[in-house]
Order: structure tokens, then sequence, then C-alpha cells
């Protein structure tokens, strides 16, 4: 017998089993680089349209001086501290009952629907972390845009290993086992922690890089607390991404490319509420005129890539994916962007 969601409806239950399932799924914000915290949470919670992230400036490359008896010492060099700030996200998804399968013929629908809405939360969230990775990295656009990141770019703001005219790209333009590792060093002596981070590529990406060096890919077993495999590159887990790529301005292909440390990036979700009214909620009905089911999936999260300020000033309540992809919407607020955890390169395949 088909079964109404109405009679399934159960919000606590809906609401923690997509919270439960959303720690868990493959994706890239359930990877070591996406730390989300308890005071993450919280500033979700809160008002506003962004948020500041206080923080202490690395004392660690300071230098020291020789000791004079009875004499102070020449230089203070204090703990200077300096202000992020991350932007504040209000998000909202409606579904019918026919988008969502309410009548499973036989079959309790409840998992299906939550397996849907968890997946595409987790999609959504990865967009908008590429949209502002894009932003941070100036790799919306054109080559060698000046912009946050751009020196851990790979190229800088001179020498982009990509072209416009995707066809004709040579084999320096493509995808390669040394381009990565020149990628990697930009990071300096964070790279060591990559391990526990990740690679962001596109599948294409992945396909080229496997052909080239198939050796050092690998799939790990599947952990104890997980309900499924990693597959590395070099010991780095690799999440994809279908998203991280454009049409060249001329023909072919651009593709960007991520390297992520972990606890690079900062994410806070606001708690939601059952059918109430709240900007994060997940609220349903029940239209008796079209015998329809509907579901409202309504959040608020606070996002951000570590030692980077949101400078924009959103055009509406929040801002949009276009808006956190604008280049000159953020700037660096670490003393120099290898601290950051992030690097990136373009290229034609």
């Amino acid at each position: 017998m088909p079964q109404l969601l109405a009679t399934l409806w159960t919000p606590a239950i809906w609401i923690k089993a997509m919270r439960e399932r959303q720690a868990t799924f493959p994706a890239l914000f359930s990877s070591g680089t996406v730390q989300q915290t308890d005071l993450m949470n919280s500033v979700a919670s809160g008002a506003g349209t962004s948020a500041n992230i206080p923080f202490l400036k690395d004392i660690t490359d300071q230098s020291d001086e020789v000791q004079v008896e009875a004499t102070a010492p020449v230089n203070d060099l204090g703990a200077p501290g300096a202000v992020q700030v991350f932007p504040i996200l209000n998000r909202v998804t409606k579904n019918s009952g026919t988008a969502l399968a309410a009548n499973v013929s036989g079959e309790d629908p409840v998992p299906h629907i939550i397996e849907s809405l968890v997946a595409r939360r987790l999609k959504q969230r990865q967009t908008t972390l590429v949209a502002m990775l894009r932003g941070l990295f100036g790799t919306a656009g054109a080559a060698n845009v000046a912009c946050a990141l751009s020196g851990v770019r790979l190229g800088g703001t001179t020498q982009e290993n990509f072209t416009e005219t995707g066809l004709s790209a040579t084999a320096g333009q493509l995808i390669s086992p040394t381009m990565f590792v020149n990628a990697k060093a930009l990071m300096g002596e964070l790279a060591d922690t990559l391990k526990d981070g990740c690679l962001l590529m596109h599948p294409n990406i992945r396909a080229a890089l496997e052909i080239q060096d198939s050796l050092n890919f690998k799939t790990l077993q599947k952990p104890s607390d997980l309900p499924f495999t990693i597959t590395t590159y070099r010991d780095i887990p690799i999440f994809l991404s279908n998203s991280l790529v454009r049409v060249g301005t001329t023909n072919g292909f651009v593709y960007d490319t991520y390297l992520l440390t972990k606890n690079t990036v900062g994410y806070g979700e606001k708690t939601q509420a059952s059918d109430v009214k709240d900007v994060a909620s997940l609220a349903y009905f029940y239209d008796r005129d079209l015998n329809d089911d509907l579901v409202w999936d309504r959040t608020r999260f606070v996002l951000g890539v570590d030692g980077t300020k949101w400078t924009g000033t959103p055009a509406g309540q929040s801002a949009t994916n276009a808006e956190l992809q604008t280049t000159g919407n953020w700037s660096l607020q670490y003393q120099s962007p290898d601290r950051v955890g992030a690097v990136c390169f373009r290229t034609n395949g």
C-alpha cells in the first residue's frame, strides 16, 4: 500500500536523522578539512549577515636577540591579534511530494527522502564552498588576477598554467604529477598536514592524473567508524566536484583544483527547529486540495576559510554564491597566504 508522508512526519526524528547522515556522508563536509565547532554553531545562531572571528597572529617566526646583563630587551614583539570575518548564509529549498517520491509502494519513504535531502544539502554546501574558494583565489575568471590568495595559486599573477583556447592547450597546461608537486610546494611547511586534509578536484582531472600516475592512487580500507571508503593521491584524500570547470572564453575547458589542509574551513550550523517560523527549520504541510506533500528545508550556517576576511556587502539578506565568488569581496588576514592552508592551480585538462 502507498503511504502518505503525512502519516510518517515526525519532525524530531527527521531532523536528527538528517543531522547524523550529514555528518557521515562521503562528501567534502565530512572530511578533515572542514571543522564544525560549538563556537561556529553559536555564531550561526546569532544575528547579522557576517561574524567576526578574532585570532592571535603567529609568533613562531619572530627572531630572538642576544641577552645583555641588566638591560631590557631592545624589541617587544608582542602578540598582535586581528579579526577574520565569515559570512552567515540563509538558504531554503522547497519540494513537493512528487519530487520527494512521497508515495513509495510497499516501501517506507522516509529513508529515501532523508537520503535525498541530505545528499542535496551536502552538494549545496560544497557548491557554496567552491564559490567561496573561487572568490578567494580569483579562479572564476581570467588568468593572473590579483586576489586574497593569489600568492598560493600556481603561477601567481604572472604565469598561470592554462589557456582560454583549451583545444590547443600544450602539455604544460594539462594536469601532471609535476604540476601537482609544484602546487603542493606553495603550501610550505603546512604541506605535511595534507594527509588529514583533502584534494578537491574535477573527475576529469582525477582521471587524467590517474592515467599518468596510477601507482600513487590508493583506496583505503573502510575505517570502522565511517560508512564509506576513501581514495587518496599521494596519501591525500580525494573529493570530487563536477562544478570545478568552466568553458574557455574561446574554446575548450578550464579546470580549477584545490589542496586544503586539516581544519582550513570553519563551519557552523544553526540547529533546525520543526514546523515553526525560523530561518533554520524543517517544515511540512499537507495540501488537502491538491493531495500533495510540501517540505521546506531552511538552513542558516556560517562558513569561512581560515585566515581570510569577507569584505562584501550582500545585496539581499545574506550573500549569494555569485557574491561569494566575487574576488573583490575577500581579503587576507594572515601575515602571508601560505599560512592559510590552501593552494590552487588551474589547467585545461
